[in-house]
C-alpha cells in the first residue's frame, strides 16, 4: 500500500524522564539503546519491510527543529514487519545535504531496513525522545484501532550527516504485552 502522502508522527516529544509511561515493557521498548530492526528479528521469523512513501516532502516544524539542518527533505515511511503484522511504523527525514558522500546509501535502501545503515561504525544516536502520537494523525490507518500508540524520535548523524528516525509501535509488537503476553490495558 503506497501512501501518495506521508503520514508524519505528530505528538508532544519530550525526554524521556519528562514522560511517564504506564507500562514497564513498553518504556523497555520505547527507550531500548539498540537497532530496533535487529530486536524485532529476534521476536518473528519472517521480518520484513513494507515501503509506504518515499521522496521529497514538506516535514512538520517539530521534525524541522529537531533534525536542526535545511531542507528539502527525503521522507520514507515504512512498515516494520513480524510473520507478516505491522508491528512498527517508521519515519525517516533526511536533510538532502545528508545524502551525499557516505551516508547516500539511504535514498537506494529500498525494502532494506535503515537501521543496518545507522547502527554501524558510521552511525551515532545523539538524541531520544517519547511520544503518545495525536488521535487525529494518520499513522492509525495502519493501526486499524484507536488504542494509543506510543512512539521513539531520535536524531542519528551517519557518517556526520544528521537525520530524524521516528518509530510508532502499532498495536500487534511486543511493546503493548503484558509480562503474561497479553495486551497491557
Amino acid at each position: 500500500m503506497n501512501q501518495a502522502q506521508p503520514c508524519g508522527a505528530n505528538g508532544h516529544w519530550q525526554l524521556p524522564e519528562a514522560l511517564p509511561v504506564y507500562s514497564a515493557t513498553l518504556q523497555d521498548w520505547l527507550v531500548y539503546p539498540g537497532s530496533l530492526t535487529a530486536r524485532l528479528r529476534q521476536h518473528c521469523q519472517q521480518f520484513s519491510i513494507q515501503v509506504l512513501f518515499e521522496g521529497y516532502a514538506e516535514i512538520a516544524e517539530h521534525e524541522a527543529k529537531a533534525v536542526a539542518c535545511q531542507g528539502p527533505y527525503w521522507v520514507r515511511e515504512v512498515l516494520l514487519c513480524c510473520d507478516g503484522q505491522a508491528w512498527v511504523f517508521a519515519r525517516s527525514v533526511i536533510p538532502k545535504s545528508s545524502l551525499e558522500g557516505d551516508a547516500a546509501a539511504i535514498s537506494r535502501l529500498a525494502n532494506k531496513p535503515l537501521g543496518e545503515l545507522l547502527f554501524t561504525d558510521k552511525g551515532q544516536r545523539q538524541t531520544l525522545e517519547l511520544c503518545q502520537i495525536e488521535q487525529n494523525s494518520s499513522i492509525y490507518q495502519h493501526a486499524q484501532t484507536q488504542q494509543a500508540l506510543w512512539g521513539r524520535r531520535s536524531r542519528f548523524l551517519l557518517a556526520s550527516a544528521p537525520l530524524l528516525v521516528a518509530e510508532i509501535f502499532l498495536p500487534n509488537s511486543l511493546a503493548y504485552q503484558g509480562e503474561d503476553g497479553v495486551a497491557a490495558s
